[in-house]
């Protein structure tokens, strides 16, 4: 974990309480493309840089229903999920679980269009 940092033009403080937020990141392997967010480490507040670059973090929600819970430390509901995006033809959700901070990519269902 390392502070947010300046210079990225995002947030630097928690939305929620005010503190300093820490960036953290994956890094699952070669095969897959690093992904960042950023963690309050007072109130816990989660949330992930804009995939367009824009300069805004967006929050994550609570998971409920059969995601709720982390398929890698099956921390009951501790799973937390980012805004849906579209990617090779699906629209997705990014989960991040609270407990294990290990993250997994959704396939909701198939982008019509």
């Amino acid at each position: 974990m390392e502070p947010a940092g300046e210079g990225e033009g995002l947030p630097p403080d928690c939305p929620r309480c005010g503190r300093e937020l820490v960036r953290e990141r994956n890094d699952f392997g070669p095969r897959r493309k690093p992904q960042e967010w950023r963690r309050c480490p007072g109130c816990g507040w989660l949330g992930r840089p804009d995939l367009g670059g824009r300069p805004v973090l967006h929050p994550f929600r609570r998971v409920t229903g059969e995601f709720a819970d982390c398929l890698f430390c099956g921390g009951e509901n501790s799973n937390l999920a980012g805004e849906r995006f579209l990617d090779d033809g699906w629209l997705c959700a990014w989960l991040v679980c609270e407990a294990c901070g290990r993250e997994n990519v959704l396939r909701v269902e198939r982008a019509t269009g």
